[in-house]
């Protein structure tokens, strides 16, 4: 291989030379086909990543039932954890699907009043004061044809539930790879200790252990204080609603206490759809009640319950979490908004050991 340190001579070198350019310009023309393969192979492999993801929550409450419930067996303990997770998915299934239903059906029952009122208006203002309000008026003409748009895409939606079909039976291969994740946690555990440790010098053996081992306890500490405070808001969202007699209130709920996993901005995310639900209904009072929910519920939130839940958990302030939002959701989407909080406090705290390790030097030095 000398002949790559110096300028070519040769023929040979000239045919090497120009061997080498050939074999770089084919592997750049594959690199499309190999980007290609590798979209696919992530997808193929995309259940299996989030049987991965749902086993490393179910662990949570998979602990908690075998240190309290099943004497430490993780049998059972499994079981339950499934039990609960279904039993919550079929509630919150249960709550959702007809509420949306029936938020349909309102809006495309108030729609034709909608338009006159609309019309209305517009024929006041323009009367009132002098303004051209045609093309608005032309618009709300226009909007039937809009209503009979959609009711010709009900063949897409078929062809959009066949692929939902596909999407069904991936999720059902990632509920059964999280079940053997699960179950074989201890012996996959073992076996990456094996290979970490036969890869590795002891040293960063040790480190990688010690990272992994502060990104368990922050991911852990947070996943499950910010899902059981989503929890409590969303269930007292529903309490205020029933309360005072709003519309769709488990389907508004619902909505709020999922978005609320998103921290800081979730209950505002979620606040938006709800309010638009309840003006499609034709409720604008209650849109504005719905609002005040919202603004209290989250002042109560914020200052007494997420506190005692969550505690310390990230070691982050208030700007790091939403710059971790942010980012996350502008590369990852929803799981970016979701998991860029615990992502960044990680690295923070390993920015601040690495500080504090290099105070420590620069002290003994002295």
């Amino acid at each position: 291989m000398n002949w790559l340190h110096r300028a070519p001579r040769t023929a040979g070198d000239w045919l090497k030379l120009m061997g080498a350019g050939a074999a770089i310009w084919f592997g750049l023309g594959l690199l499309p086909a190999l980007a290609q393969w590798g979209a696919l192979g992530f997808q193929a492999l995309s259940p299996f990543a989030g049987g991965l993801v749902l086993a490393y929550i179910l662990d949570i409450p998979t602990r908690f039932f075998a240190a309290k419930l099943c004497n430490g067996r993780r049998g059972p303990a499994i079981l339950f954890s499934y039990l609960l997770f279904l039993g919550i998915v079929g509630v919150l299934i249960g709550l959702v699907v007809p509420q949306l239903l029936q938020s349909a059906t309102d809006f495309a029952t108030h729609f034709p009043s909608y338009t006159l009122r609309l019309s209305q208006l517009l024929h006041n203002l323009e009367q009132t004061t002098g303004l051209d309000t045609s093309p608005l008026t032309g618009l709300l003409e226009n909007s039937s044809n809009m209503v009979q748009q959609l009711v010709n895409r009900i063949p897409q939606l078929v062809l959009a539930a066949a692929g939902a079909a596909d999407r069904a039976l991936d999720l059902v291969v990632a509920l059964a790879a999280s079940a053997y994740f699960l179950a074989g946690k201890e012996t996959l555990l073992q076996t990456v200790h094996l290979v970490l440790r036969a890869g590795l010098a002891p040293r960063s053996y040790g480190n990688v252990l010690a990272v992994a081992r502060l990104a368990n306890r922050t991911f852990c500490g947070y996943i499950g204080g910010q899902l059981l405070d989503a929890a409590l808001v969303g269930g007292e969202v529903f309490l205020l609603m029933a309360l005072l007699h709003l519309q769709y209130a488990p389907l508004i709920s619902v909505l709020v206490g999922v978005t609320n996993i998103i921290p800081v901005l979730g209950p505002f995310i979620g606040a938006v759809p709800g309010a638009l639900i309840l003006l499609l209904g034709g409720n604008f009072w209650q849109a504005a009640e719905f609002i005040l929910i919202i603004l209290i519920v989250q002042q109560v939130d914020g200052n007494f319950i997420a506190p005692r839940i969550l505690g310390d958990a990230t070691g982050l302030s208030g700007l790091g979490v939403l710059f971790a939002i942010v980012l996350g959701g502008e590369f990852f989407g929803f799981a970016g908004m979701v998991a860029g909080v615990p992502v960044l406090a990680v690295v923070a705290a390993l920015v601040r050991q690495a500080l504090d390790i290099v105070e420590k030097n620069s002290r003994e030095k002295d």
